[in-house]
């Protein structure tokens, strides 16, 4: 699994660098895949840890340790860079006091299409927006076992987007409405039981045929919404799949750098776009991959590791209340934790 996150990463960025595969956005259908994950992670994380309605501050504390140590390293980094390297430039704009101290709490970024964070700084902050949001919804739908009306709401709301009756766009990739439902196919993917799985199955086969009315003209192509079916389509197989590897340590590493891809590459584009005019040709590419994953290692060693410390040991206390006094429980992590979540 970590070396398909990276892999995701990296087509987010190269995507970001005006790359498309078919006349199709790589970095939509790869944001997919990464909900259809976080919410395995999560229904994991929740069950194992957190399952208790006492639990879910805990739960928000584990999560805000899981987003912010990177993010906020690549916000100031961004910021810096802006400043000395692009001023005059649309990204310099945003460099006011309102719009960083709304950026900087990340929720806000998720919604900025209502003008509550800005898009320039970060610009994939926004899909950390989205993430937080789901955060902070998921451990009610799960503790109190409301996860198939959500998933029914939501599946309606994402066929209006993507018919066109509402925005496409936002209502169809953006909010949390109108996907919140990818997230839930990861939850019933780590469920597991029939019914999860025949939900699973069948939304993955009806977004196959939307992608294919889509890609024939049977339905107009409008922003996203090829990409946003297609990444349905092949990212719960693929996620069924790769859940099913055992534990490996390469792989782990190549999840480790994966968040801090996802997070950096813009700060590599903009400095490199400080110092001359760059054409985004196979080299440049190539260039900001590696000096991405490099600055991607240094994070994750220097501040993701210390905080990871810090949330293994949260849902140690999360467990060691859950165990009555006398239980031969152990707090044992599940397999795959360590490194997903």
């Amino acid at each position: 699994m970590g070396a398909f996150r990276l892999l995701l990463a990296v087509l987010v960025a190269v995507s970001h660098m005006g790359k498309k595969f078919a006349g199709l956005n790589p970095g939509v259908i790869a944001v997919i895949s990464f909900l259809i994950i976080s919410g395995f992670v999560m229904a994991s994380l929740i069950e194992r840890n957190y399952r208790q309605p006492r639990k879910i501050g805990l739960f928000y504390i584990d999560r805000a340790l899981r987003l912010y140590p990177q993010f906020l390293v690549y916000f100031v980094a961004s910021c810096l860079v802006i400043h000395f390297l692009l001023p005059g430039t649309p990204q310099a704009a945003e460099l006011t006091w309102k719009t960083l101290s709304t950026s900087v709490l990340m929720l806000p970024l998720g919604y900025y299409m209502f003008g509550l964070g800005g898009t320039e700084i970060l610009p994939p902050g926004w899909s950390l927006g989205l993430e937080m949001s789901f955060y902070l919804l998921i451990p009610f739908l799960l503790i109190f076992k409301a996860q198939g009306l959500a998933f029914t709401v939501s599946v309606g709301i994402f066929l209006l987007a993507c018919l066109g009756f509402i925005n496409t766009d936002i209502y169809g990739y953006r909010l949390l409405p109108g996907v919140l439902f990818i997230f839930l196919c990861g939850c019933y993917l780590y469920q597991g039981n029939l019914r999860a799985m025949v939900v699973v199955s069948g939304t993955a086969v009806a977004a196959g045929l939307l992608f294919v009315a889509i890609m024939v003209g049977w339905i107009e192509c409008r922003p996203f919404n090829a990409e946003v079916t297609l990444g349905i389509a092949v990212g719960i197989p693929l996620v069924y799949m790769l859940t099913k590897l055992k534990f490996h340590r390469m792989d782990e590493f190549l999840g480790n750098i994966s968040y801090g891809v996802f997070l950096n590459h813009f700060v590599v584009m903009y400095l490199l776009r400080g110092f001359w005019p760059v054409a985004y040709d196979a080299n440049v590419v190539g260039a900001v991959l590696v000096l991405s994953f490099f600055c991607s290692g240094l994070t994750y060693y220097c501040v993701e590791r210390p905080a990871l410390k810090l949330r293994h040991h949260l849902r140690g206390r999360a467990k060691e209340r859950l165990v009555q006094p006398g239980s031969a429980e152990k707090i044992v992590p599940p397999v795959g934790e360590r490194e997903l979540a």
